[in-house]
């Protein structure tokens, strides 16, 4: 292990799982004190690494400018909880500049997915809207506008990164359904509307609504229930409760959507569960190809491939 990586990998997967001790669903009143003092310690040690010839100047300056922010923002223990939930909102996008700081040291952490529902209501709505397109729409109209979103998309992703300002603007934009490291990757609209791009192509409506309907509702349910109950740590920051809930509501969606399609019901119930679990193993595994890319296009692959079975 190099020197640059002993000092920062222990330091940012303990800044990393203190930030998700501040994560909506899991922040209690009660842990106020113990918090309090995890980040105090975390501000000394920050300061320390901040001063390390270790690492490069980019990383130091980003070390320096969270001790900074602990120093002079951290709430007092008997702040309200919405005063310790926006001094977490400014800290978050600070931890994702000094990940991106630190690739170059090979030192590597998990990103953050704090809650937000308001993302849980937008992620439900949009399912629910290209499911809607998917059944009304006329087949030959879904790759010419897929195309064209996935055209956007890519236009976006490539002007964000040749400008830092239209990065701003976006981001400042999209701000209130976006991920605090979306900033600096792919974002997960893109990756979506890659997704639909593949699922147009495949031109299979009722496969490609039961993907789009799996991941727009699944998503969000193994979301909640992970966050605010999971116990028992899988992967990739996954929780057995979160994986499992992911697994049911997603065979229940697809069920709705081969049913409504007119599958027959036993046919319907055998992919709807193999939908499910598909869904659910592509959201566990998913680490560099984002889930919302991967869990529609598994989800319809293996609807597509069970039903090719019924004939």
């Amino acid at each position: 292990m190099s020197s640059a990586v002993s000092v920062a990998q222990p330091l940012v997967h303990e800044l990393h799982a203190t930030l998700l001790a501040l994560d909506a669903a899991r922040f209690r009143d009660a842990k106020r004190a113990e918090l309090a003092s995890r980040l105090q310690a975390l501000r000394d040690r920050l300061s320390q690494a901040a001063a390390s010839s270790e690492l490069g100047d980019t990383a130091r300056a980003r070390f320096a400018e969270i001790a900074e922010h602990l120093r002079s923002q951290l709430p007092d223990v008997s702040e309200a909880r919405e005063r310790w939930m926006r001094f977490r909102d400014e800290l978050q996008p600070r931890y994702e500049a000094l990940l991106v700081a630190l690739r170059e040291h090979a030192v590597h952490a998990p990103s953050l997915r704090p809650t937000n529902y308001v993302r849980n209501v937008f992620h439900v709505g949009n399912a629910l809207g290209v499911v809607a397109l998917l059944v009304f729409l006329p087949s030959p109209w879904l790759i010419p506008l897929a195309s064209a979103f996935f055209g956007l998309a890519v236009f976006l992703e490539t002007s964000r990164r040749v400008s830092a300002r239209w990065n701003d603007v976006l981001m400042k934009l999209f701000g209130p359904v976006a991920h605090p490291y979306e900033h600096y990757r792919v974002n997960s609209a893109s990756w979506y509307v890659g997704a639909l791009f593949v699922l147009a192509w495949m031109q299979r409506p009722m496969v490609a609504a039961v993907g789009v309907g799996v991941l727009g509702l699944a998503d969000p349910a193994a979301s909640i229930v992970g966050r605010r109950f999971g116990r028992h740590k899988l992967i990739h920051g996954r929780t057995l409760e979160g994986t499992t809930t992911f697994a049911i509501v997603g065979a229940l969606v697809a069920a709705a959507v081969l049913i409504g399609f007119g599958t027959p019901i036993v046919t319907a119930l055998v992919v709807a569960l193999v939908s499910g679990v598909a869904g659910a193993l592509a959201e566990l595994l998913s680490r560099r190809i984002d889930d919302n890319f991967s869990v529609p296009v598994l989800t319809a692959a293996a609807a597509w491939g069970v039903l090719s079975l019924f004939g």
